[in-house]
């Protein structure tokens, strides 16, 4: 059996090692070190993970072992800010100890050896003595009475004594001894400011007298600078500028510049300047504050695809190349998160394979469980969702192969909140996941409780486990009446499987009659579920328009037709689907183009697009809609027949009135974007009850125009509110297919088909 072995994330130490390429980087910032005019600091610029160490490692290994006649040497000093963070000393004078550590190697004079152990004894001393922390008396301990004193500095002998003497009760005033510790942290001070001046020239004659002179560089790196308490971390870049930035001196600074601009700020909200007695707090911005320190500017650039793919099989050779692809996609492009996704990805095979072997899990897809692992990784709001949505990836997946992505993101209808977008639109400007998941094998074959062995599975490696709640009954119907497709599919498969099919069906029913509170969007929603779980509506049902006269067209022309029946609502997909099953040779709605694709049937299983059992037909001719009214038994209304049953007898504007109501009606002011099941909107009910007279989708009508052309009648989802009026006409041959035309029936004597006047074309 193979061994896999887990990889550390420790950095590489040599050209051997360097999987990532970084060494023509090393080859040229090492050239730049060693010819540059000195000092210089030069700044390595990179998030977390990306490679910083890696790279100033083989830096310095080509400083040390590639010594040339005509370049100087170097003498390499390493300074892991990071390890130093833990003592109480001030980073800054760590700093400075290190450097005399790595000048000692060096053939010192008696004197300058004698004068760097002097500045090193006083550095750890006035450290001693002024950051060990505050001692407290406990005075009635000692019979003094209820009275503390904190030292904030740690006293000399000489201190103690008096210390001792107000103990005993020698001095009488709590004055004199606090005088005495005043006196001892003004003596710290002064003799901190002698120290810092004797180094300031002191380091200077150090480097030109050992190194620089002898042809030399002192190279000081300093890693992990942004990993520091932010204040100490300004502390270090302030040391570089003040005491060592002398000739001959070149410092490489590893941090991540943007946490470091952060710190910057964070430090330094603002200074006091004054002039002609006014004050003001100026800012001192981060980015101005690094152009300062570092003359030369390294960013390592992210990491390409074919970067990560020679990574990933440098490091796992016998990874299925589905899986490196797919790492190399989803993955942040940094190399401690690929290191770590891999260890998690051979954990989880491993532990996937031992329970196949127990017979308590199926087999798992190695490409599917290396997707879940970067969602896991990169994608935790996902990863959280996913929890509660299973069936998320799936839609998330066919978005992705659609060819969606950031431009096609829907925005939200007017007047409703960002908030209110679908998990979907949500993950869709995420372009590495889009891309990841249109690499094979797929989710979409896969059902609810498969999808949940993938993602419970990366579970036991999650940071923070997130237990899933329990659907409750208010949960589901939230998510019923979300209007997002995604939650809607989650809560109809919790409906089904605790078998209370019945009773939500009927809820969601009575949410779709006249007089409901529910909003347009809770309305769509409910009818989105109720085309999942069975739609109890009969969409069959007709109503009667008696014979008389009406107010026809924008003029109120009398106009007289005789009584006919017309149904309720537009023929749905449903109804269509019964049509094309009773006559096999009749093609499906289909339109090869990117437009149709939302409403178009599967030509091969002869079915209607997903969720949109009831919402009315599309892509139908003029032809089409005769074919089916002959298998029924109904024909197509004329338009006046249209019109009438539309508008009453009273002439007015829309089915409801005079006054347009996007509550009322799916029309491009609704801000829906789509066809909507139908009868979703029964405040936009004609006189006769007639749903969906206004918007959703035009109607074919059995009249023509002087061309030949058909008249349809109704609006439609993507067109303006005026064009939904009851007399608003468009025309259109009798071949076209469109995704906002479906049509109605009716039955009764055939009228005499008028010949409408001429309408421009839709």
């Amino acid at each position: 059996m193979q061994t896999y072995y887990l990889w550390n994330d420790q950095p590489v130490l040599d050209a051997t090692y360097d999987r990532l390429n970084f060494s023509h980087y090393a080859d040229v910032l090492s050239e730049v070190v060693r010819t540059a005019d000195t000092p210089i600091t030069i700044g390595i610029f990179g998030p977390w993970g990306s490679g910083k160490t890696s790279l100033m490692r083989l830096i310095a290994g080509q400083l040390l072992e590639r010594r040339r006649p005509d370049h100087r040497w170097a003498r390499v000093v390493w300074f892991n800010a990071w390890q130093y963070e833990r003592d109480q000393g001030a980073l800054w004078r760590a700093l400075l100890l290190r450097v005399l550590e790595g000048l000692e190697g060096e053939q010192l004079s008696r004197e300058d050896a004698r004068q760097i152990e002097d500045w090193r004894m006083r550095l750890y001393m006035d450290v001693q003595r002024t950051e060990s922390g505050s001692i407290q008396i406990d005075w009635p301990k000692l019979g003094r009475g209820a009275l503390r004193l904190g030292l904030s500095l740690m006293p000399s002998p000489t201190t103690l004594l008096e210390l001792l003497k107000l103990v005993q009760g020698e001095m009488d005033t709590l004055e004199e001894i606090v005088a005495a510790f005043e006196r001892e942290r003004t003596e710290v001070y002064r003799r901190q400011l002698t120290l810092l001046e004797e180094f300031q020239g002191g380091f200077a004659h150090l480097v030109r007298e050992y190194v620089w002179s002898r042809n030399g560089l002192l190279v000081v790196f300093i890693d992990d600078l942004d990993r520091c308490i932010p204040s100490r971390a300004v502390e270090v870049l302030e040391a570089i500028k003040l005491f060592l930035d002398v000739k001959g001196c070149a410092f490489l600074i590893a941090v991540d510049r943007d946490v470091i601009e952060r710190v910057v700020r964070a430090q330094y909200a603002g200074y006091l300047v004054g002039e002609g007695g006014r004050e003001d707090t100026i800012p001192i911005a981060g980015q101005s504050y690094l152009e300062k320190i570092v003359q030369l500017p390294f960013h390592l650039p992210p990491l390409e695809e074919e970067q990560i793919l020679g990574f990933i099989d440098a490091l796992d050779p016998d990874l299925p190349t589905g899986c490196k692809l797919i790492l190399a996609l989803g993955l942040e492009p940094n190399p401690r998160v690929v290191k770590r996704a891999l260890n998690i990805l051979r954990l989880l095979l491993k532990l996937s394979g031992r329970r196949v072997e127990a017979g308590s899990m199926e087999p798992v897809v190695p490409e599917l469980l290396a997707k879940m692992v970067v969602i896991q990784a990169r994608y935790r709001e996902l990863y959280d969702d996913l929890l509660e949505y299973p069936n998320l990836i799936q839609d998330l997946e066919r978005a992705a192969r659609a060819g969606k992505g950031p431009q096609q993101a829907i925005a939200p209808p007017p007047g409703i909140s960002a908030e209110a977008t679908t998990l979907l639109e949500k993950y869709l400007h995420h372009k590495p996941l889009l891309d990841m998941l249109r690499v094979e094998p797929f989710f979409a074959q896969l059902t609810r409780s498969q999808i949940n062995a993938y993602i419970y599975l990366t579970r036991t490696t999650s940071e923070e486990v997130r237990h899933k709640p329990e659907l409750e009954t208010g949960h589901i119907w939230r998510d019923l009446l979300s209007n997002d497709p995604t939650r809607i599919r989650s809560a109809v498969a919790a409906v089904q499987a605790e078998g209370q099919k019945d009773a939500y069906v009927a809820a969601l029913v009575r949410l779709l009659e006249p007089g409901t509170d529910a909003s347009a969007l809770e309305r769509i929603s409910a009818g989105t579920a109720l085309a999942y779980l069975g739609d109890p509506r009969d969409f069959d049902e007709m109503v009667d328009v008696p014979g008389g006269e009406f107010k026809r067209g924008e003029e109120g022309i009398a106009t007289y037709v005789m009584a006919y029946r017309i149904s309720r609502y537009p023929v749905t997909n449903l109804q269509y689907a019964r049509f094309l099953a009773a006559v096999p040779s009749h093609p499906v709605p289909y339109v090869p183009e990117p437009w149709a694709e939302p409403y178009n049937w599967d030509p091969r299983r002869r079915t209607y697009p997903e969720g949109k059992a009831n919402h009315p037909v599309v892509l139908v001719s003029f032809e089409d809609a005769l074919a089916y009214c002959k298998w029924a038994g109904v024909r197509l209304p004329t338009e006046e027949e249209w019109e009438k049953a539309a508008r009453g007898e009273d002439g007015r504007m829309y089915p409801w009135g005079d006054e347009f109501d996007p509550e009322r009606a799916n029309v491009r002011e609704s801000g829906v974007g789509s066809t909507t099941p139908v009868g979703v909107y029964p405040a936009g009910a004609s006189p006769y009850g007639l749903l969906d007279c206004a918007g959703n989708v035009w109607e074919w009508t059995a009249s023509q125009t002087p061309s030949g052309q058909m008249v349809l009648c109704g609006g439609s989802w993507n067109f303006r509110a005026e064009d939904a009026r009851c007399f608003s006409r468009e025309q259109a041959k009798a071949d076209y297919r469109s995704t906002r035309i479906g049509f109605r029936v009716v039955t009764g004597p055939q009228p005499q088909v008028s010949i409408a006047a001429e309408e421009k074309e839709l």
